[in-house]
């Protein structure tokens, strides 16, 4: 993805544009399909799939009422180790409990350089996307020739989060182009080195996907996180929408979770 950056605020006429995720180049692993097991009384987790030296899986937790509060991804703590070399994406599906949610399947995108500009995106990362396409979907966009115009066709005012903006060139493949919030703490004072921020995709005019984006430094330092994030107030797909992400560890099973939370019903 290609961004352009001036100290902390980002325009066409912005002091940097470099190639950031480079998608067309990343390996997709479709990990199986999943049986889910119920955990806690109301956490549904998919099966275990093979990560680094350990495992991923997602998660959805529903209330007592059977009402969504909570879905992400589950890492060991061995998963952080031994990570390919090469950047990879593995591809993992939701618990089938997971219904009326506005995602289909969630893209897990082990950075293991990084990506431009290096100053600000150039450490060993995780991007979690949450996908409202399908896989199917997905391997229609190439972000080249004509698609381009898709990728950066402008969304409606009320389907943009408040803040957000396009990051020019930013078109990738298999997702669509990138947004940012320049309001985001690894772009205040002089662009710096990031630990956790969230971006929007949008192609066709529509949201395609929600990213939460972590070091694997974050998280091998145990530290935690959970915040909102701004939302539109108009959505092109029915389904239930998000307004916070968290980042969690379990000492006692030694986990990592990254999860979205605060749905609502547009």
């Amino acid at each position: 993805m290609r961004f352009l950056y001036s100290l902390g605020l980002v325009a066409t006429t912005a002091w940097c544009a470099l190639s950031l995720h480079g998608c067309s180049q990343v390996p997709a692993q479709v990990l199986p399909s999943i049986s889910s097991s119920q955990t806690q009384g109301s956490m549904f987790e998919s099966d275990p799939q093979p990560l680094g030296e350990g495992t991923v899986r997602t998660y959805v937790k529903l209330d007592a009422q059977n009402q969504l509060q909570e879905v992400g991804v589950i890492l060991t703590e061995a998963a952080l180790a031994d990570l390919p070399d090469d950047a990879t994406e593995y591809v993992l599906q939701l618990p089938p409990q997971a219904t009326g949610i506005a995602f289909t399947h969630v893209g897990l995108d082990w950075r293991s350089h990084g990506h431009p500009p290096a100053p600000i995106y150039g450490s060993p990362h995780f991007d979690v996307h949450f996908y409202t396409l399908t896989p199917e979907e997905r391997e229609q966009i190439t972000a080249t020739g004509s698609d381009l115009e898709k990728a950066y066709l402008a969304p409606a005012s009320d389907l943009i989060p408040a803040g957000y903006v396009l990051a020019p060139d930013s078109a990738e493949p298999r997702m669509g182009a990138h947004w940012i919030d320049p309001t985001s703490e690894e772009f205040q004072g002089t662009p710096h080195g990031f630990s956790h921020t969230l971006i929007y995709g949008f192609y066709n005019g529509e949201m395609a996907f929600l990213e939460p984006m972590i070091t694997l430094d974050f998280l091998k330092s145990q530290q935690e996180f959970e915040g909102t994030f701004a939302v539109p107030t108009q959505y092109s797909k029915e389904g239930l929408y998000p307004s916070a992400y968290n980042i969690t560890y379990n000492e006692a099973t030694q986990e990592h979770t990254v999860g979205l939370t605060g749905f609502t019903q547009p």
